[in-house]
């Protein structure tokens, strides 16, 4: 089936609602402007939970939107009245492909992915910003995964783990309230994030609340707080921060976190930069950060011009 070359306008609730088990929809060309709650949702049904049809552990019935292509879209004012709110909401549901789509001026993030449900999706050519124009501690795009789902996704037999989900060639502005580009919250898990261009905000990467096997190499990250901050990880199930431009506002600590102890993130080869170039690692100068073993590769210096920053841009997403 295929939604395609549509309008959607001034409607007070969900554009759309993909629900429970559906296959290989495409949602392309469409424009959804002024909208009460979320452009484009998709939820799923599990089980687990007699008390409660649709709900529990289980994914292994197949019983969700899976395979879902939502394509070159142009999705603006959105929000009007629920401000938990997105562009694109994801729940219980796994495998899709977002790619070519603009979307900006919502209250909250941009895409929503609400679960670790299974993985497998692709997040690609998307242009984002002015999000989280009426809250805040979010970005545009935004992860939760704090309930475990079995699935049959990662390798045809049942198993908590996902496939990894992929974040690549995204124009992300994160201005207004965000915290971050890409926040990955609340245990968010198995993400890769690369060559994407990410402006303003507080981090590059995050993980916190128990979240681990983040993986961002070949981002730029222009004009944020700092390069990363996370949480203590196990050991076999660490971040990885490598090859990643980044641009301070601020002189200070590029890295926080997981300074210490046998599950340290895996970083090096990062080019950072900040106002006068008194950047830190760890509470010390990266140099001598460097020379205790750690972070090698990575370089430090002033600020580039903005041409320098473009011209990056421009290659990350082939311009």
């Amino acid at each position: 089936m295929t939604i395609q070359d549509s309008w959607f306008d001034r409607l007070d609730g969900n554009a759309i609602i993909v629900s429970a088990y559906n296959r290989n929809l495409t949602i392309q060309r469409n424009e959804f402007s002024w909208i009460g709650d979320t452009a484009i949702g998709q939820w799923g049904n599990t089980v687990g939970v007699p008390e409660v049809p649709g709900m529990g552990w289980d994914g292994t019935t197949g019983d969700q939107p899976r395979g879902t292509q939502i394509l070159y879209n142009f999705v603006h004012e959105l929000g009007i009245w629920e401000k938990q709110s997105s562009f694109y909401f994801q729940a219980k549901s796994a495998q899709n492909l977002l790619m070519g789509n603009i979307f900006f001026n919502g209250p909250r993030a941009g895409i929503n992915f609400n679960d670790g449900f299974g993985g497998g999706s692709n997040i690609t050519y998307n242009v984002l910003f002015n999000t989280c124009r009426e809250s805040g501690d979010h970005g545009p795009f935004n992860s939760w995964d704090r309930q475990v789902y079995v699935t049959e996704i990662l390798n045809g037999t049942p198993t908590w783990l996902k496939q990894w989900d992929d974040i690549s060639h995204n124009f992300i502005i994160a201005n207004y309230n965000s915290q971050e580009g890409i926040d990955n919250d609340d245990g968010s898990s198995y993400y890769h994030t690369h060559h994407n261009v990410m402006s303003y905000s507080g981090n590059g990467l995050k993980s916190d609340f128990g979240g681990h096997d983040n993986v961002h190499h070949d981002n730029l990250y222009a004009y944020v707080g700092r390069g990363f901050g996370i949480v203590p990880q196990l050991p076999g199930h660490v971040d990885y921060f490598y090859s990643n431009t980044v641009v301070m506002s601020k002189d200070g600590d590029y890295a926080q976190g997981a300074c210490s102890g046998d599950a340290m993130p895996v970083v090096h080869d990062n080019k950072v930069f900040s106002p006068t170039g008194a950047i830190t690692e760890c509470g010390m100068s990266v140099q001598d950060w460097q020379a205790k073993g750690n972070d090698p590769g990575t370089t430090t210096g002033v600020t580039p011009s903005d041409q320098y920053i473009l011209s990056l841009a421009q290659q990350l997403l082939a311009l």
